[in-house]
């Protein structure tokens, strides 16, 4: 890829797990980065990777919340360039007839409004400066394979995966590039709580179990580099929507 020093991406969701990845290797490679998540992610160590990172306590239900972490980003590095939808819950697990309401619509409440408040954010930024940005919406292989346990999963990424859709056609020839893209197994946090399921509340434990005992874990820093790729690497620009991206070799 061409230096990718002086671009800026946001990241939600950032304080752990794949998000903390994204942020980390981001700043790495040399990008400035608007990183949050309800609890501010942690700057790193070093003070030269600090000095590109604002970190903030955002919660992607709050629409404010978004617009002002758009406004800081851009206060402080000029301009956006990539935004990353990242934020998401997992829970409630178990079959759909005991899930608590509640907690089925603050799911859908994070991984479908949340996105739809970034994305909304994002676009309204790029209309306001014109030129070129790319939206990446983190969706995962269950929007298309049903899974019993993860009902309110399955609805969220798949609904994740049409607003997406629906967004590059209203957005075609202003500039943006949308994807929903489905990164593979990480061993995150979320990894640890299905791993934690028992068989009544998700059936298909054992598959995640199994990848567990063989290492077979992509890693996040790999999957920064291919979302890299996918956003400014001319030669990896795709004019799909929808990604899966391929397990790391090891």
């Amino acid at each position: 890829m061409s230096d990718l020093t002086g671009y800026c991406a946001v990241v939600t969701g950032a304080s752990r797990g794949l998000g903390a990845g994204l942020v980390a290797r981001f700043l790495e490679c040399g990008l400035n980065v608007a990183a949050c998540a309800r609890t501010a992610p942690r700057p790193p160590a070093t003070p030269a990777l600090a000095a590109r990172m604002l970190a903030r306590a955002a919660d992607v239900t709050d629409p404010t919340a978004m617009a002002d972490l758009a406004a800081a980003a851009c206060e402080r590095f000029g301009r956006i360039d990539l935004w990353i939808n990242n934020a998401g819950l997992l829970e409630p697990i178990g079959p759909l007839h005991d899930n608590d309401p509640a907690a089925f619509a603050r799911h859908i409440e994070v991984n479908v409004v949340g996105v739809f408040h970034g994305s909304q954010v994002f676009i309204r930024h790029l209309h306001q400066r014109g030129g070129e940005g790319v939206l990446v919406n983190i969706s995962s292989g269950a929007a298309r394979n049903a899974y019993a346990g993860w009902s309110a999963y399955c609805a969220g990424k798949a609904a994740v995966e049409r607003m997406s859709e629906a967004i590059a056609l209203e957005e075609a020839g202003t500039g943006l590039r949308v994807h929903a893209v489905a990164p593979g197994i990480i061993d995150t946090e979320m990894q640890a709580m299905i791993r934690a399921c028992t068989p009544e509340q998700f059936p298909r434990v054992q598959k995640f179990l199994d990848i567990k005992a063989s290492n077979g874990f992509s890693s996040p820093a790999f999957i920064a580099d291919r979302l890299l790729e996918l956003a400014f690497d001319p030669n990896h620009r795709c004019m799909q929507v929808l990604q899966s991206l391929p397990p790391e070799q090891t």
